[in-house]
Formats: C-alpha cells, structure tokens, sequence
C-alpha cells in the first residue's frame, strides 16, 4: 500500500478523528466541540464522503479564521483555526507522515529531542488515540538531561531561540525535507503544500497568501515544525567530532551545555548558519552564554510539591468537597504567588507556570483577588485563568464584575481576545447596549468576540437579537447562531423548517448541523426525504443508509441470526408506527457514541414501543398506560426474563441520568449517563433483542 492509499483509509480517517477528540488544547478543543459532534453523528458515511472529495480532486482546503492571542511582549500569537473537514484531513496527512517518518526520527527520542514525541499508529489502543506523548514527563526528562549535563562538568548553557518559528517555516524547505530525509510521497506533499499555501490567509481580513507559515493550534503543526528542525539536529550532530558540547531540544528551545564558553560561541554560531540555511532567523536578544551556578534556579525547575498539590486538589479535604486545598497548602501557594509579583523574592518573577498553577489551584481568598486586580495589566498571558479564578470564587463580587465591565467599554482596548474570553465565561453579565453595538456581527477580526458574544445575549434574554438575520460569513459564528435560534423557539414548525433549509446549505458542516438539529426531536425527523438541493454530504450519507435500519443493524451488527420473526410487516402493519419504531432505533444508535443521554431517551422510546406491540401480540392486558409501572409488574416475566428484567433497568437510568429530567426530586441537578455506564445497558439492549427475535409463540 502507497503512503497515499495508507492516508485514504478510513481507519485513518477514524483515528485522526478520535486524535483530534483527545487533543487537550483548551481555546482550541472547545471551539471544535460542537464539530466534532456534528460530525460525529454519521461518521462512518461522512469520512467516507470526505475521502471521496479527495480522491476525486474536489476537496479545496479554505481560509483559516485567525485569533490574535497576546503575548506578555505587548505582541501576538496567531491562533489559525480550521475548518472541521480541513483540520481533519491535515491530521490524517500528519498520521501518514508520522508513521512514515518514525523510524528515522525514533532513535533522537529522548535522546536529543524531548518534545512532541508522537504515538505511531502500530502503538497500542490506548496510546495511539493520543498524537502526542504526556509532554509532562518528557519535559521533566528534559530538564532531568539538563541537570546531568550540568553535573558532568558542563556548566556554560546557551538557549537557542528563533523567532516567530511558525510563521517562518518554508512550506518549499519542508517539502523537501519531508521528501528527502523522511521519505514522503509527492502526492501528499503536493496536497499539504496546497492546503498549507491556503491556511496561511485568514478569512477575517485581507491577507496575502504566502508560502510561509504553518498554522497554530492545530496538533499536526508542533509535529511538523520538529520534522522542520530535525536538519537541525543531524546537522549539530555532525560537530561532535570537532566540539565537547552536549545538545537537547524541546520544540524550539535548544539547548546547548560545554565546559568552555569559546566553545559556546563557536556552537552557536554554528547554530545560527544552520537555522539560516531553513530560512530561520534566530532571535538574537534571548540568545546568552552563562556560566551555571545554582542549576535548578536555571531551569526554573519547580519541585514535586506541584504535584502533590494536584493530588490533594482531587480529593475531599478537611471535609470539604474535592477542588479545595487544605488551609497550610492554600497558605503555602498562596504565599509563592504573591511573591511572583516581587522583583527582589526568592521566587522567580512573574513565573508563569506558578501564576497559573495557583490561579487554577487555590481556594477563595480576597488578598490573592486583589492581586490580581491590581496587577491585571502584566497578567494578560493568563486571562483565561484569571476568569476561572473569579468565575469559581468572586462570580456576583462587585469589584470583579466591575473590573469586567471596565474591560468591556474600555475604547481603547488592544487585545480583543480578553472580551471574548469575558463573554466565553461571564455570559450572565448585564446587557450593555454601548457593547453591543460596538460588537455587532460585523466582518472583522476579532471574530471570537461575535462567537462568544452569543451565548451572552441569549442568558440576557435577547434572543429578538440572535433572531434577526445575520449575513456574515464566518463559519463558527453561524454555527452558534444556529444553535440558539433552534432553541429561542419552541414552535415545532419553526424548527423543522429551520433545520431542513440548513440541509440545502453549501457548507458541508452547516448541513450536518441542519442534520443534528433534527435529531433532537425524533417527531422533526419523521418523514424526512432527501432532495435534489440538499447538500452533497446530506445526500451522499442517507444513500449509505440501508432500507431497514432496524434489520440490517440486528443481522449484520448484532450478528442475530432471525431478526424478521419479530421485526416484520405481519407484525407491524402499521406503517406510521413502524416509521416511529426506525427513527427511534436509528436516533439510539447513532448518538450512543456521541451523546448517551440522548441516545438513552431514544433507546427507552423504542423499547416503549417494542413493549406494547409485545403485549398486544399475546393479549396481555397492562394494567397502567404508563410503561414503568407496566414493566414492573413483571407481565412478561415468564415469556422475556431478559427483556423484563434489562428494559426496567434502562427505563429508570432513562429517569435518572437524562436531559429528559434534568433535576431529581429533591432539586439536585442529575449527573449525565457515562459513556461507560451506557456501553453495559447497550451489550443488555443486544441480549433483551436477540431474547425476542428467538421467540417462536406470536
């Protein structure tokens, strides 16, 4: 098999989207959730209509929409999203190249390269849905070889550090490593360097495309970008045999330790030439020679403490629930975060990884929220855990909610992305009309403040506004917008009208969210018929549906050898309810995986139905209309025990752990269904089914 026809499998495909359902990236991750969900739906039957775009050469890769992120220079980091189908495919591109490149790279693991070590395919189950290694270890592996070095006599350290790395990686000087040193075929790199010239552009704003670049945010880029300084690391290799020196590199920071500081220069000049000959420029202002002292000072290396704090952190303490440190804990990090706001403190200065470790660790505590408050204006970098702080220790606090307001209306305000993350976790602030205004779904940039801004406007009941027509152009937002108006109205026509004109729309995505949308009301669904205007993606799946889903999945799935004793026109001659026994059973087992409470809800709906055609076939007479109360009468004991028995199980976690009721009797919020918990109900649906289909009595 060619890398190329390895790239177009679907068990590719399956794995680079189970990749991307792992990836731990925040900002990222939740702003593809609902994607992933979408997609998820039918995704057998999407996968393989995206792998036919390919093949067929209609696939065109789009713009990427751009966040602008700051830096804690006053700078910005560019955070390139995709869409769902594209990122998708760059991640399957990435597997193939991944496994192909494996053994070259392998032996410089843990070796001279730390960070982002990949999981090849050929790794275990459990490992290979993760792209990446846990970076945890491999960092502290990192600085485990940096103390060795140090220990072994070599005390000069110089870091390495190139500027703007991902933006000036040349898409050409890529290709050709990949294809030189790795061995990649030239129809993949021909489709990645087509995908990657298009993803540098950002569809918010006018940009040149360029041939530089490759997008953050997504988890195949850190792994190309080290394929990219690979030359790097063969290259110094080379100068072993000239120089005493030891080399190490964790994406981008390199680090280079000799018992000389001549040697020192000579290694970085060296250095500075090679990463020029990749097009690379390294920046000169963070680039020292310094003789070590005090090692772990150096590395900045925080001790084991950290994590014992994480475990406490997990557990019940005190008496107090989960998520609350003991008080000599909280007084002990709290102590080490004041002091990062120190110059003249033990502790380093305005340490990043003991700011937003605190920030997410420790109890409520009015002197820490002054702190921050104070110092708000250096503590940009960690925004998004400034606000998880508040939100889950100062949510109705004044001075909080009015530092938010002030962030809001402040004219002059140079980073956007804080009001989106202010939107993203304060939805339930005031409605502010100056606000609004100025943030009305416009085309420009900062479009994450419109994706976020939402969610804002519906908890402030201004749904006439989500409402209203809005022509923009940005995928996410109209996403989102779609979202909320499906649920500001409740009238049935609306939202079926609603969702099967989205079915007809030109992007992919939106369509299969027309698709989703219908799929929360199985009466919507009923009836529904594919059309000549009805997206690609919509009509390709359901020509993959076979006739009677309910057959096919019992016999071919379930592997039930006689499913048609039961499941059968003689038996179920009425047309209508058959119709609503399919889309049951078809809304069941196509959420199972994506949302088992929905699928739960739909499960107890067909068994419902199953239950009373039972019963109506032997002439049981039920001695309630209510199907709990029927069941635990025991009235098909004798006849079905594993039917009996199993649907009265799935009925009542249907009760417990369901969107259906949302709060138990004593107003407690109810936990959701577990993945886990409904794989056992779903292996008992199997055996109450194949209970019945092997009844002979009808």
């Amino acid at each position: 098999m060619t890398q190329y026809e390895q790239f177009l499998t679907p068990e590719n495909f399956k794995l680079a989207f189970v990749r991307l359902k792992t990836s731990s990236r925040n900002l990222y991750k939740t702003i593809y959730y609902e994607d992933l969900r979408i997609f998820g739906l039918y995704l057998d039957e999407n996968i393989e209509s995206t792998i036919n775009q390919v093949k067929n050469e209609i696939y065109k890769p789009e713009k990427s929409h751009k966040i602008f992120i700051p830096k804690k220079d006053n700078l910005v980091r560019p955070l390139s999203i995709l869409t769902f189908i594209d990122l998708l495919i760059y991640q399957a591109m990435t597997n193939v190249i991944a496994d192909n490149s494996y053994d070259v790279i392998a032996p410089y693991y843990d070796n001279l390269i730390f960070g982002n070590i990949v999981n090849p395919s050929t790794a275990n189950v459990l490992d290979r849905e993760f792209f990446f290694k846990s970076w945890k270890r491999k960092w502290k592996r990192f600085n485990e070889v940096s103390k060795e070095n140090f220990e072994n006599g070599y005390k000069y350290l110089s870091e390495f550090d190139i500027a703007s790395f991902f933006d000036t990686i040349d898409h050409n000087i890529l290709c050709e490593i990949l294809a030189n040193t790795f061995k990649i075929e030239a129809n993949i790199l021909e489709l990645l360097s087509k995908c990657l010239e298009t993803w540098t552009a950002d569809s918010n704003h006018k940009t040149f495309k360029s041939k530089h670049g490759i997008p953050q945010g997504p988890i195949s880029s850190p792994f190309l970008a080290d394929l990219y300084l690979f030359y790097v690391d063969t290259e110094i290799k080379k100068l072993n045999k000239k120089y005493d020196f030891k080399y190490s590199r964790y994406v981008d920071d390199i680090r280079i330790f000799t018992k000389e500081k001549l040697v020192s220069q000579k290694i970085i000049a060296s250095l500075d030439l090679i990463s020029r000959d990749l097009g690379l420029i390294p920046q000169g202002s963070k680039i020292l020679i310094k003789e070590i002292i005090d090692i772990d000072s150096e590395l900045k290396i925080q001790n084991s403490k950290f994590s014992e704090i994480t475990k406490e952190y997990k557990k019940e303490n005190e008496g107090k629930p989960a998520g609350t440190l003991k008080s000599k804990t909280h007084k002990n990090l709290k102590e080490r975060f004041i002091n990062c706001f120190d110059e003249n403190s033990k502790e380093v200065y305005l340490d990043k990884t003991v700011i937003g470790f605190s920030l997410y660790k420790l109890n409520k505590d009015e002197e820490v929220k002054k702190k921050i408050l104070e110092k708000s204006n250096i503590l940009l970098t960690h925004f998004e855990a400034i606000l998880y702080y508040f939100k889950r220790h100062f949510n109705e606090d004044t001075d909080v909610l009015n530092f938010l307001k002030a962030i809001l209306n402040d004219d002059d305000i140079l980073f956007h992305h804080l009001v989106a993350l202010i939107f993203k976790n304060f939805p339930e602030l005031p409605f502010d009309e100056k606000v609004y205004h100025r943030y009305t779904f416009e085309k420009h940039r900062h479009w994450l403040v419109n994706f976020y801004m939402i969610s804002w406007l519906y908890s402030n009941d201004k749904k006439e506004l989500i409402l209203t027509d809005v022509n923009n152009e940005n995928y996410f937002i109209q996403r989102e917008l779609n979202n909320y108006k499906y649920i500001s109205s409740a009238d049935k026509t609306y939202r079926k009208i609603f969702s099967t004109k989205l079915l007809d729309n030109s992007n992919s995505l939106l369509a299969l969210q027309g698709l989703n949308l219908l799929f929360h009301d199985p009466v919507l669904f009923k009836g529904f018929k594919t059309t000549s205007d009805q997206n690609s993606y919509v009509k390709y799946l359901f020509t993959k549906q076979p006739s009677d889903i309910i057959i096919h999945t019992l016999k071919y799935e379930w592997k039930i050898n006689d499913p048609d004793t039961f499941f059968n026109r003689s038996i179920w001659t009425d047309e209508l309810e058959y119709e609503e026994l399919k889309i049951s059973f078809l809304l069941f087992i196509k959420s199972y995986k994506i949302d088992p409470s929905k699928a739960l809800l739909n499960l107890n709906v067909f068994n419902n139905l199953v239950f009373n055609k039972f019963c109506d076939k032997l002439g049981f007479t039920k001695p309630s209309p209510e199907y709990g109360v029927n069941l635990k009468s025991n009235i098909i004991e004798k006849k079905l025990p594993h039917c009996n028995r199993y649907w009265t199980e799935i009925n009542e976690k249907r009760n417990q752990k369901t969107e259906a009721h949302p709060f138990d009797k004593y107003g407690n919020i109810r936990l959701r269904i577990t993945n886990k918990e409904f794989e056992e109900l779903y292996q008992k649906q199997i055996l109450t089914i194949e209970e019945l289909c092997n009844f002979r009595e009808y």
